[in-house]
């Protein structure tokens, strides 16, 4: 043997062969035809030494012993071979090969495999650990360097939890799989998949013990040789050790599914995030895996996780409203709003839609989102529900939770023509207006009219020509903000938002979570035109003193409103007269128009089929009457633009002009259309729970941007990004590597963490749907 240590980087198998005795004397080493061994890893072949045929074929007793006989390899001089006394094999390894013993006995006998390590690496009986996780991590890092994976075995623990014997087993420990399956009984109805087998009966192992009075743990035990083939190096990616996900991948993974994006999409984006698939741990099937896993830690427990959830928010969170309500033990409904809403509703709950037209959870509940119209015209959420049936018990319970959490009613209340929810509306909110969102009419109406126009018969015509003041705006012009009767689509685009952010038939806490996400992106849109609105400036295109000042008090999206009027007051009113009585001003405003306003029918008698119509488009126009009351200073025009709108129209504009008005009277700029309603810091403002507040959340982002930036700053220089990842690794020895194993956070607590769930310390009162 030679004196050189093997390269343990290379990676180099050393190969054993045993021979055991027959009966017969000693069995030759078993070589195939063209005396050479193959297998996957290496290949031996026969050298051209002479005395390679007396080696094989004596059978002096002298030379052979009764007794297992090691044939080695010998590394002297750089080339390993294979050494027996004077008989010699040279060994033609495979590139990136592990340094594994391979050992063979024949007849009757094993194949087997060790590693070959350096001596600091390799466990030693008796050996001593301060603590256990010291212990594990020694084997791990074994494991690693060796090429195979490492499960936990058998465990033994005092009443503290405390370990006292542990059994770390290679991960192909175990026996086989063999128990059969009758497919021809009638009860057998699960589907069985070809499936390879994986356990090999393994023996290799380390054994840890603790002494007694110490946390100082021994090795006891350390079976070194494996009944299988080892990892190559260049696969190790693909070993079970190096496809664990860690906690950042799970969140990607969860914070995807509240996309509505599944684990095969998240696998590819992570691929591609880290520059193809086999750089990081973590195959398609890993990724299905951390969802199911969730998804069973879930399990039964759904309805207790929310509710548990909602009350530890409710209890730890200001102004956080959550109702909900069981019947046998079985939740039936639940409503909630938080202080971001409510400050929004006192805002700009003047007009709300309900829309309950769409279930996507697990249970098939409804969810009913509250609907508004913030400053910016885009939709505002006040608060939801979820019901797990759609009659009248139901909507008036849930609009009692919403009257509860609000103190108010709102002014308009918008709904699809669903009678259970009408009698609610008119139960619950009787000084509201309840009318019928117009969006959700005039979509169906291109369905419902008939061929040729005969919609005399038609049912659906019929019922909402008697229904026509709860719809057609000429009936309830009287009533303050109508014309938003027009913007309700928006609510419909909003329930959209949610409906693809969903995934069909999730768990109710997970919904909450991605309902949750929708509201960040909501709010998120808030901040953002606020900030839009006061950091840019708008073209003007009069030059009137009315639209300078419009700009300063509005947001953008109403000031472009603003100045069409504006602009439509220079162009197309003119003041016809004044009359003055009483201290009442009487103007007459006169407006040019452009629209179709005349019908002909052709003087020569044809058919009905081959009537012919012909529009004339002529320029009426149309008078305006503006009252102004010199007493308060009042004005108001028979147009209601204002009422109906809560913004100035071009008939009032122009009289301004008559009496020298250069900026829009206070009274006549509402505050749901004005800048900075909402306080951006309230917007901003980020609770879920108890323990995982806007803080920590800020700070976790904070050190990934601090790290990618230091790693993007450093990618041009591999050994400063080299230097970089070393203290990297030295701050999580510092924080994490010498943390005891029984401080270390479990699956269930990252499973609690991904759902922000509390502990079992808060008792409740529902234990399913």
């Amino acid at each position: 043997m030679g004196d050189q240590e093997p390269d343990v980087n290379n990676h180099i198998y050393e190969e054993h062969y045993l021979a055991s005795d027959d009966g017969n004397g000693i069995e030759d080493f078993d070589f195939l035809d063209n005396d050479t061994l193959y297998n996957d890893r290496f290949q031996t072949g026969e050298s051209s030494n002479p005395n390679l045929e007396d080696a094989n074929n004596d059978e002096d007793e002298n030379h052979f012993v009764d007794e297992d006989i090691e044939v080695n390899i010998d590394y002297s001089e750089g080339q390993p071979h294979v050494t027996h006394e004077d008989t010699e094999f040279n060994i033609d390894f495979i590139e990136g090969q592990p340094n594994v013993t391979h050992d063979y006995v024949s007849p009757g006998g094993t194949l087997y495999w060790t590693s070959i390590v350096l001596d600091d690496i390799k466990p030693k009986v008796s050996s001593k650990f301060n603590s256990y996780g010291e212990a594990e991590t020694m084997y791990r890092k074994y494991a690693l360097e060796s090429s195979f994976d490492v499960r936990l075995g058998r465990v033994q623990k005092m009443k503290n939890e405390i370990i006292t014997n542990r059994h770390l087993v290679c991960n192909r420990e175990g026996n086989l799989n063999t128990s059969k399956l009758d497919t021809l009984d009638i009860q057998h109805k699960k589907t069985q998949r070809r499936k390879d087998l994986f356990r090999r009966n393994c023996k290799a192992k380390v054994v840890l013990e603790i002494i007694p009075g110490t946390l100082t743990y021994v090795v006891s035990d350390f079976v070194e040789r494996h009944n299988h083939e080892l990892f190559s190096k260049g696969n190790m990616h693909l070993s079970r050790s190096k496809r664990k996900l860690d906690y950042s991948q799970e969140i990607f993974i969860h914070n995807l599914s509240k996309q509505n994006i599944g684990p095969v999409k998240a696998h590819r984006l992570y691929s591609a995030l880290q520059v193809g698939p086999s750089v990081r741990g973590g195959l398609v099937t890993d990724f299905k895996n951390a969802r199911r896993n969730l998804n069973c830690y879930i399990g039964g427990r759904d309805a207790k996780f929310l509710v548990d959830k909602m009350n530890d928010r409710k209890k730890n969170v200001p102004s956080f409203t959550f109702e909900y309500k069981v019947s046998n033990k079985r939740l039936n409904s639940l409503f909630w709003a938080d202080e971001r809403a409510k400050y929004n509703y006192n805002s700009f709950g003047d007009i709300i839609s309900l829309d309950a037209t769409f279930s996507m959870n697990k249970y098939d509940m409804v969810f009913v989102p509250f609907t508004g119209i913030d400053n910016h015209k885009k939709c505002v959420t006040f608060g939801a529900g979820l019901l797990s049936k759609e009659d009248g018990v139901s909507y008036e319970w849930l609009l009692r939770a919403f009257l509860k959490a609000f103190r108010k009613q709102p002014q308009l209340v918008l709904s699809d023509q669903d009678p259970a929810l009408k009698k609610a509306i008119d139960k619950v909110f009787p000084l509201a207006h309840h009318r019928l969102c117009m969006w959700h009419i005039t979509k169906k109406l291109p369905n419902k009219m008939l061929e040729e126009f005969k919609i005399t018969d038609n049912t659906w015509m019929n019922t909402m020509y008697g229904l026509r003041k709860s719809w057609i705006p000429t009936f309830f012009k009287h009533i303050p903000m109508s014309d938003l009767m027009w913007t309700t689509s928006l609510s419909e685009s909003q329930n959209w938002s949610f409906q693809t952010t969903t995934l069909t038939g999730s768990y109710l806490v997970m919904f909450m979570m991605t309902f949750e996400s929708v509201m960040e992106r909501q709010r998120h849109n808030q901040i953002l035109n606020d900030f839009n609105t006061t950091t840019t400036f708008p073209k003007f295109v009069t030059r009137t003193p009315y639209e300078p000042h419009a700009s300063n008090v509005y947001t953008r999206k109403i000031f472009y409103q603003v100045q069409k009027e504006i602009s439509r007051s220079e162009d197309n009113c003119f003041q016809k007269n004044v009359i003055s009585s009483n201290g009442v001003d009487t103007i007459i405003v006169m407006e040019k128009r452009k629209n179709i306003t005349i019908r002909q029918i052709s003087d020569v008698d044809v058919d009905d089929k081959d009537e012919e119509y012909n529009y004339d488009c002529l320029i009426r126009d149309t008078e305006y009457t503006v009252t102004h009351s010199t007493k308060d200073g009042s004005f108001k025009c028979t147009c209601m633009h204002f009422e109906h709108l809560g913004i100035l129209c071009r008939h009032m504009f122009c009289v301004f002009k008559f009496y020298g008005i250069e900026q829009i009277p206070e009274k006549y700029i509402l505050k749901r259309w004005r800048r900075d309603v909402i306080p951006t810091e309230l917007l901003k403002r980020r609770f879920t729970n108890s323990f995982a507040d806007s803080t920590s959340d800020m700070t976790a982002i904070d050190i990934f941007s601090t790290v990618d930036r230091c790693v993007s700053f450093l990618s041009h220089d591999a050994a400063k990004l080299k230097l970089y990842l070393d203290e990297q690794n030295n701050l999580k020895k510092k924080f994490v590597g010498d943390c005891p194993n029984h401080d270390l956070p479990t699956r269930a607590d990252h499973f609690k963490q991904l759902l922000g769930v509390v502990g079992h310390n808060i008792e409740s009162d529902v234990n399913d749907i």
